[in-house]
């Protein structure tokens, strides 16, 4: 089944330009840009003019924070623009455990905002918290095959890294071996603690 969206002006983010053209679409992805006329399309729709551009991507959120379910959250964000968000679940695995991931992946099932989990890595924060549950490595384990999660989130226990601690080199390993992202959180790190930190495996540091 293919979409024809005519008319519109297109906002090329690579460019800066805003270019009138018409966008094909087959099933849920985008095929071309170009001269594509109402012959091309099984449905046609006439924008007749207005803006289109690419969803807003918000790159780290705790959705618990929002006090909103995924659902509600996206009454709010979709208005305004943001078509995808990648979230860490720390806050409700810190209660709930890998329960309360199951549940926020369910919860962000078949709802308009693309909902992308990282998982939580440091479930109590370290070593001298105590929170509802504890998450290790093979806690973990299973969630890496849903399509949804993208990698492990940010890696918090930073002393836990210096230090050697098995425990979270193995939750590290996990998601490298899998090619996917391990976020960091390492304030005020630097020199060769900070080296080491980044050797470990971590890609990033959202502070």
């Amino acid at each position: 089944m293919k979409t024809l969206i005519k008319n519109g002006k297109v906002i090329n983010v690579f460019t800066g330009e805003i270019e009138k053209i018409n966008i094909l679409i087959e099933n849920e992805t985008i095929i071309g840009l170009g001269d594509y006329c109402d012959e091309d399309a099984d449905i046609i729709h006439d924008v007749k003019g207005k803006y289109i551009c690419p969803g807003f991507i918000d790159g780290h959120i705790h959705i618990e924070s929002t006090m909103l379910l995924p659902s509600e959250l996206a009454k709010v964000c979709v208005p305004h623009g943001t078509t995808s968000i990648v979230a860490d679940p720390h806050e409700i695995g810190n209660v709930c455990g890998n329960t309360g991931i199951a549940y926020m992946l369910a919860a962000s099932e078949s709802i308009p905002l693309n909902v992308y989990i990282m998982l939580p890595s440091c479930v109590p924060s370290t070593g001298f918290d105590e929170s509802g549950a504890v998450l290790r490595s093979d806690d973990l384990e299973p969630f890496y095959e849903h399509p949804r999660v993208l990698g492990l989130a940010e890696m918090m226990n930073y002393p836990g890294v210096l230090a050697d601690d098995s425990e979270v080199l193995v939750k590290i390993a996990a998601a490298k071996k899998r090619r996917l992202k391990v976020n960091g959180h390492a304030p005020l790190l630097s020199g060769k603690n900070l080296d080491k930190y980044i050797a470990a495996g971590i890609s990033d540091d959202h502070e």
